[in-house]
């Protein structure tokens, strides 16, 4: 592979990466569980009948992905610049 294809290889997923923690990294949407009231997990919530430990565990599997989501694009980021930087070594 020359030094001018990883370089754009670097590029691209340099752009991909950014995209990826600038939507799913900072700020994160408030995603602390609980619906901001004084309720038991078994408490209806809602008009179609879920309770708050479903509305909690909503929130926890999107915690979990937010965080999956910008790790991987942080993990683009360091690729992308270690394809560049070896592309300039060439």
């Amino acid at each position: 592979m020359t030094a001018q294809c990883l370089t754009i290889l670097g590029l691209a997923l340099d752009i991909v990466g950014v995209a990826l923690v600038w939507y799913f990294g900072w700020p994160q949407p408030n995603l602390e569980p609980g619906v901001g009231r004084d309720l038991e997990d078994g408490t209806p919530y809602g008009p179609n009948g879920e309770t708050v430990a479903d509305h909690n565990c909503k929130v926890e599997q999107q915690r979990s992905r937010y965080r999956r989501i910008s790790i991987f694009g942080l993990i683009l980021l360091i690729a992308g610049f270690s394809a560049q930087l070896v592309a300039q070594l060439l």
